[in-house]
């Protein structure tokens, strides 16, 4: 349910979460923010290295050179597969999740620890450029 393109607000204090260019390929976004003088990043994540979602990653794409609009198909039967899933629309998140949240000591927005991982991330980025 998480990789839905409508996420609702599943716990208080989350916010409602849209995807309004989910049915986009990353060259068609690229395009987008191109002609829209939107910045973007181009290079991979530097800690993505060695992870197998790259793997995946590029074995889609050969695919997609192979056959044009596997991707497409892909992730659209993925999407229907998720809709016809058992599981409420509502519940995005376990029961055991949900009770684990509590606000951030820091921003306040909802986290399983005391600081969320944006905080604790941006609290080591400024000990380290000191």
């Amino acid at each position: 349910q998480k990789q839905s393109p409508n996420l609702p607000a599943s716990v208080e204090g989350f916010a409602k979460k849209v995807k309004p260019l989910y049915r986009l390929t990353e060259r068609e976004i690229a395009a987008y923010a191109v002609i829209n003088h939107i910045d973007y990043v181009v290079e991979e994540c530097p800690m993505a290295k060695g992870a197998k979602m790259l793997v995946y990653k590029d074995v889609l794409n050969r695919l997609e050179v192979e056959s044009p609009g596997t991707k497409q198909r892909f992730y659209w039967g993925f999407l229907e597969k998720q809709t016809n899933n058992v599981l409420s629309a509502n519940s995005t998140m376990s029961d055991i999740d949900q009770s684990t949240l509590h606000p951030c000591t820091t921003c306040g927005q909802p986290t399983t620890a005391g600081t969320c991982s944006y905080c604790r991330l941006m609290a080591r980025a400024k000990t380290s450029s000191l």
